[in-house]
């Protein structure tokens, strides 16, 4: 595969994501909703996808990688890879090299082949790092604490998350596309729980696709699906990576109605079924964040002991006060010395020390606004992240 120079994106030219209400943007990481000509926002089963890849904020954005700009929509790109991280961007490279072309590249899009698709907000999880556009349970928990139980943002949020499966018209031209696809995303909400994907998934198989698609999961790791071990067998390839971005108390914290000790035996039944199959991979995602970074050491020792097949540790960037970038001057010291004499395997060491880059080049934020948003959460939920993170806690000053 020949791209055009060494800052140089192939998403926007065969990629569209499909966030949990419906809009679109290149990529998950985009800063920007992708709009119509009118300056519309596009929403998948009201625009076909062929439109929404040959509007003007498109064919904008493919010039702009072809003039060698580093467009400000892709900002969380260039931040990671301005301390040596492994960008989506350049993991999104390497992932589908094999899948393209050495065909030219101008300002026309090229076959749709790659769909990230965020089939609404079903989920059981209220994570503290998530929200209402992502976890119903959130909106759910949210919308009790709203005088007007029905104008308001969470209300809105649980109201669109419900797009799949009001918008016939998107499976219809989803199926249209099935030829030229060769790699699909399913995050969430949680997508175990969202069965009009594996009807999707079956029809792909009747259809005889399925044998040149890969699929990639992100799941909360609550649930082992049962029958998807069938369905799975037929694709080229299917990876399934478990989010867990903390371990025993502190996870189930973290991601509240998930229990760490069921996680793991779920894991296992995942261990158990890539012995059957040799086109099933596992991975872990860790998402790094202000409530784990002081516990990394804990989470690379858990994963050392799971035989994973790829390890992601992903950088959270918005919301901004979850961000470890804002954290305090004197945080990020605490941080910062707590990681460097932490012991780490080998295979996790370098990527630490770019986050911890990562964390020392951003720009510090007053910590009030952390500080009401955990007491908030604690007090509806009745839980006290002193009890369970009295490190972080006190990195932070904070006090019940």
């Amino acid at each position: 595969m020949k791209i055009p120079h060494d800052k140089f994106c192939v998403l926007p030219w065969i990629s569209l994501e499909a966030s949990p209400v419906g809009t679109v943007r290149p990529c998950c990481l985009a800063d920007d909703e992708i709009v119509d000509d009118d300056n519309s926002k596009c929403r998948l089963g009201h625009m076909p996808f062929e439109d929404i890849r040959d509007t003007q904020h498109m064919q904008r954005l493919r010039e702009q990688f072809l003039n060698r700009e580093q467009p400000k929509t892709c900002r969380r790109c260039w931040a990671e890879e301005d301390v040596g991280r492994t960008s989506k961007r350049m993991h999104t490279l390497d992932r589908l090299k094999h899948m393209l072309d050495d065909s030219a590249w101008t300002a026309s899009a090229k076959p749709l082949m790659f769909l990230d698709l965020k089939l609404g907000n079903i989920c059981n999880l209220k994570c503290r790092i998530c929200g209402s556009w992502s976890s119903s349970v959130y909106a759910a928990e949210e919308i009790k604490f709203q005088t007007d139980k029905k104008n308001n943002f969470h209300y809105v949020m649980m109201k669109l998350g419900r797009w799949p499966r009001e918008t016939p018209e998107f499976w219809q031209e989803l199926e249209l596309n099935a030829s030229k696809l060769r790699y699909l995303e399913f995050t969430g909400g949680e997508p175990f729980l969202i069965e009009e994907h594996f009807g999707l998934l079956r029809r792909l198989v009747t259809a005889g696709h399925a044998a040149n698609i890969e699929i990639h999961y992100n799941t909360n790791g609550t649930i082992f699906p049962l029958g998807a071990e069938e369905i799975w067998s037929h694709f080229k390839h299917v990876e399934i990576a478990f989010s867990v971005d903390d371990v025993g108390d502190r996870f189930e914290y973290q991601r509240t109605n998930a229990e760490w000790l069921p996680v793991n035996s779920n894991i296992q039944l995942f261990r158990e079924m890539r012995e059957r199959h040799d086109n099933i991979s596992l991975q872990v995602c860790c998402t790094i964040n202000v409530f784990n970074v002081l516990y990394l050491d804990q989470v690379a020792a858990w994963i050392d002991t799971q035989d994973f097949d790829y390890v992601y540790w992903n950088m959270l960037h918005d919301a901004a006060h979850f961000c470890i970038a804002t954290l305090p001057a004197h945080t990020k010291l605490t941080v910062e010395n707590k990681l460097r004499t932490a012991e780490f395997s080998q295979s996790h060491q370098a990527e630490i020390n770019r986050v911890i880059d990562f964390m020392m080049q951003g720009t510090s934020q007053d910590v009030d606004a952390l500080h009401q948003i955990i007491r908030s959460v604690d007090d509806r939920r009745r839980q006290n992240i002193v009890s369970v993170a009295p490190e972080f806690a006190a990195a932070i000053d904070y006090a019940t």
